[in-house]
């Protein structure tokens, strides 16, 4: 279990995506995003929909990751 708050974690990541790590380079927003567009599509079209949790995340993304939709 993580005893970092939130926004701890939301500052390592903005840290992780803005400079890179020092063993892997540095990744960027959009490939963040295109890594939550694929999750979303595989939930949506996989047997994993049944699960609690992902039918959580489906219904919280569905206005964001829909077509014509932009994230901001």
């Amino acid at each position: 279990m993580a005893t970092e708050t939130a926004e701890d974690r939301l500052r390592q990541l903005e840290v992780l995506f803005s400079y890179g790590s020092s063993e892997k380079g540095s990744y960027s927003v959009e490939t963040l995003l295109d890594v939550l567009l694929l999750l979303y599509d595989e939930c949506c079209n996989s047997t994993l929909r049944r699960d609690k949790n992902v039918s959580e995340f489906i219904e919280h993304g569905k206005s964001s990751f829909t077509k014509g939709e932009t994230m901001v």
